[in-house]
């Protein structure tokens, strides 16, 4: 089994942006002019390389603070990306997650570009994730890889946090004030020059608060970053099997590239996004 996603394109330029502090609370900014596709809460949009996915999850929890996110385009080259302004403060808060993904994830299943997710894990012999991205920003996230990892192939069409049994991230890049990863600090490992911890929590929940499911939540965090990555997540994912962190038998619902948002504003266009898979 081969398959081959790939998201290329080469940047012309970079949309920079500047600060005005118009109060304490809120910051003005200014980005250079883009298509924007949507500002709308979980809106979705097809490409020919996957679905952006305009994901704000915890959005109540900038409470009154006037916040945006959109899903944006560059009409100059054709690049896609997202645009966010969220409050300030720096308070351990993830407030969103935009992002581009393949598959079907249990809690957004619609629409799904590729019928083959989810996959099945014992049969996937590697799975390479190579991506590029340009941000520019005055506040604090990261840039992870995701995968939902489920106990059915069959998860539907409406949301289904019940097939849920591990949440996975590879966090390939962070800015210098990001949090750390939920869970404990349980191991580093080496995978060819790169060092990776290893962050665990075997009974996670939606920390949002809405949903009240459980399952296991398993972070990779680089020690040396970059916005530029490629990596195969079977090296991961034979981790956390080896280690007992998840059971042997399960299937990859879906494989997110994203930023999740602590804080500030930004502007973010995927360079290049390639998912092989064999």
């Amino acid at each position: 089994m081969r398959f081959l996603f790939t998201f290329l394109i080469s940047a012309g330029s970079l949309f920079l942006f500047s600060c005005d502090k118009e109060s304490a609370e809120k910051v003005a900014w200014e980005k250079s002019v883009t298509q924007t596709i949507s500002c709308d809460d979980y809106y979705s949009e097809t490409t020919p390389n996957g679905t952006l996915y305009n994901n704000v999850w915890n959005k109540h929890a900038a409470q009154k603070f006037s916040w945006s996110q959109c899903l944006e385009k560059n009409p100059s080259n054709g690049l896609y990306g997202w645009s966010w302004v969220w409050p300030t403060n720096k308070n351990n808060t993830i407030y969103a997650y935009p992002q581009i993904k393949l598959g079907t994830s249990p809690w957004a299943p619609t629409p799904n570009l590729y019928p083959d997710f989810p996959l099945e894990h014992s049969l996937i012999n590697s799975l390479v994730i190579e991506h590029e991205l340009d941000i520019q920003s005055n506040g604090e996230h990261n840039v992870a890889t995701s995968l939902w990892l489920t106990n059915t192939k069959e998860i539907g069409n409406t949301p289904n946090p019940s097939a849920i049994l591990a949440e996975l991230m590879i966090w390939s890049y962070a800015t210098p004030n990001h949090m750390n990863p939920a869970g404990t600090h349980t191991d580093s490992f080496e995978i060819g020059s790169q060092t990776w911890e290893v962050w665990v929590d075997k009974n996670w929940s939606d920390a949002s608060g809405v949903n009240n499911n459980k399952w296991g939540y398993i972070t990779f965090r680089a020690k040396n970053q970059s916005l530029k990555a490629k990596f195969d997540l079977i090296d991961f994912i034979d981790y956390t099997v080896e280690h007992q962190i998840i059971p042997n038998t399960f299937y990859i619902a879906d494989i997110e590239l994203g930023t999740e948002i602590m804080s500030g504003s930004g502007l973010l266009w995927l360079k290049q996004f390639n998912v092989t898979i064999e």
